[in-house]
Order: structure tokens, then C-alpha cells, then sequence
């Protein structure tokens, strides 16, 4: 949507350039003072007859004609651009409305910071594996974009606790942090840890130093987008068969991937791993887990699966 500057002041400025115009015009020609020419533009202008301004010779004529055809058209498009703007703006308001009234809504859902292409693509992936998101970014182009996309998404004001709070963080699961500022990451990273000090929290950086001070303070997992695709770059040349491998996991090629948290009751709990095909399947493999904070790849087939564990299994499509 234009801003008003680019719209309704045009529109206001196309109606004052032909009222100005007609005024003088109406002066020189009809002999008449200035607030009656000023009068007859406007009538002309609004299609409001008058018998005064009835042309009498060929130049009131030419005139008349001139700015019945010139005024008219002006005075509509200019207060159809009025309209219209006033129209838009109020819709605006109405799918913010509608669009908070949604995220307040929300419970156990991701809130994303920036709404960009690395922004825009995280927000996909969770909807695509079923999740709930809600996307802030301080650029309102941006926002309208991905709101016509059909996710939700806000305009905020800076990154303090008041913008922040439009995503109802108290209740989110986690935050990912996908603005291309490693300062802007950081600020919105100390506003939501102290708004809920519970959220899991990633984040993108732009240099290892900015990596290092994120995760001092407390982000979970981060990412340099730069790094990573070098390094995946360099092995795809050195290592392709095994690139691809990975490439596959990571895109779900014909496998799936599944994260799970063990319970008391999972049938999983308490048992080794060596039993992991008995119970979910030949085709299902452990790859890892976390136990107490660390993971565990290639696990030995006697460790055992207890309560608290979150166990990393594969599935490959049978074909």
C-alpha cells in the first residue's frame, strides 16, 4: 500500500493544480473577482450547473470545454485515490486486528524475528511439519508480503518487551532469530529471554564472534549460514556420494527423520537399543540420542532408553 505521501498528496496535488488553473482562467476570461472564478471551478469541477458560467464567444467556449473535460476527470481520480487509500488503510487495520486476535490465540507456537527469505523459508518448514508460527519483522513490506502468502505476521516497532509481546511469547515454544543483524538477533534475543526466560531459542549469525557472544548468553542452537554453505560446498566437490547422503536427511529424500521425546510409557522406555527395530519397524534405525544433556551417536546395541531420553530415529521409504 502507498504511503500518503505518494498517494493522496498526488491526488491533492493534480485537484490544487486544476482549481488553480481554472481560478485564473475563469478571472481573465469571465472578468469576474477572484472568489466567484474560484466558485465556477468548483461547480465545473463538481458538475453543478450555472448559469453564469453559460459561455458566450469562442474562447469562454473553448475554456469551458477544457476544463469540463480536464476538472471533471481530475476532481474523480483524485478523490478515487482518496478513497481508496482511506479504504486500504482501514482494511489494513482490520486483518492486524484479526491477525493479533489469532496469535493471542496461540499456545506452544514459534515465533520468527525477520521476515526475509531465511525468515520466510523457516516459517514454511514448521507449518510444512505441522507447527503453529507467527512471523515479526520491523519492515512493513516485508510483512504484507508474507501476509499474502497466508501465514501470520505483525509489524513491530523496534525489539523491546511492548513489540515482542504482539507475538504472545509467554505461551510460544521457541523463537528463531533470522534477522540479517547480528545486533538487532541479539537485542530481540534479550527481550524474549526476559519476557520467557523458557523458550528454546536459535538463531543466524553473520561472523563467529557474533556466534560466540550468542551463545555465551544462553542461545540454544545457532547457525552462520555463510559457514555452513562453504563447508557444504566443499564437500559436495570432495566428498559428493556422502554429501548427498546427508543432503538426503536433511531434506527428507526418501527418509524421514524423527525426533522423540522418551516417556514413562513410550515402549521404547527402559529397553536397549538392539530393540529398536522389534518395536518401531525393520526399517526404522537409531542414529543417536541425548541422555543428560549430550547426545550419543552410534549408540551400542546394550545401551538403554530411559525416561527422559530423546531418541534421533530414521525411516527409509521402502521402495
Amino acid at each position: 500500500m502507498q504511503t500518503f505521501s505518494t498517494r493522496v498528496k498526488w491526488a491533492l496535488g493534480l485537484i490544487t493544480a486544476v482549481l488553480t488553473l481554472g481560478t485564473v482562467g475563469f478571472h481573465q476570461i469571465y472578468h469576474v473577482n477572484w472568489l466567484l472564478a474560484f466558485y465556477f471551478i468548483i461547480a465545473i469541477m463538481s458538475t453543478v450547473s450555472d448559469s453564469r458560467i453559460t459561455p458566450h464567444g469562442t474562447l469562454q467556449l473553448v475554456f469551458n470545454a477544457i476544463i469540463i473535460i480536464i476538472g471533471t476527470g481530475v476532481w474523480i481520480f483524485g478523490l478515487s485515490l482518496i478513497v481508496s487509500y482511506f479504504l486500504e488503510s482501514d482494511l489494513g487495520h482490520f486483518k492486524e486486528r484479526r491477525t493479533m486476535r489469532e496469535i493471542e490465540r496461540m499456545i506452544n507456537h514459534f515465533v520468527i524475528i525477520g521476515a526475509g527469505r531465511v525468515g520466510e523459508s523457516i516459517a514454511r518448514e514448521l507449518v510444512d511439519l505441522g507447527e503453529t508460527v507467527v512471523i515479526l519483522d520491523p519492515d512493513p513490506t516485508r510483512i504484507e508480503r508474507i501476509r499474502s502468502s497466508g501465514l501470520p505476521a505483525l509489524t513491530i516497532n523496534g525489539f523491546n518487551a511492548d513489540a515482542l509481546n504482539l507475538a504472545h511469547l509467554v505461551k510460544a515454544r521457541g523463537i528463531a532469530l533470522a534477522l540479517p543483524d547480528d545486533a538487532q538477533n541479539l537485542y530481540a534475543y534479550l527481550t524474549a529471554r526476559d519476557i520467557n526466560p523458557h523458550l528454546q531459542v536459535v538463531a543466524r549469525a553473520q561472523t563467529q564472534e557474533s556466534a560466540h557472544y550468542l551463545k555465551n548468553l544462553g542461545v540454544d542452537r545457532i547457525i552462520l549460514p555463510d559457514l555452513i554453505t562453504g563447508r557444504r560446498l566443499a564437500r559436495m566437490l570432495a566428498k559428493p556420494v556422502a554429501q548427498d547422503l546427508l543432503m538426503a536427511l536433511l531434506n527428507e529424500e526418501g527418509v524421514h527423520v524423527q525426533e522423540i521425546y522418551v516417556n514413562d510409557y513410550d515402549p521404547i522406555a527402559n529397553q536397549p537399543v538392539q530393540n529398536i527395530r522389534d518395536i518401531y519397524g525393520e526399517a526404522v534405525t537409531l542414529i543417536g540420542y541425548w541422555h543428560e544433556g549430550k547426545l550419543h551417536m552410534a549408540p551400542r546395541a546394550q545401551d538403554i532408553i530411559v525416561p527422559g531420553d530423546t531418541v534421533i530415529l530414521v525411516q527409509v521409504d521402502e521402495t
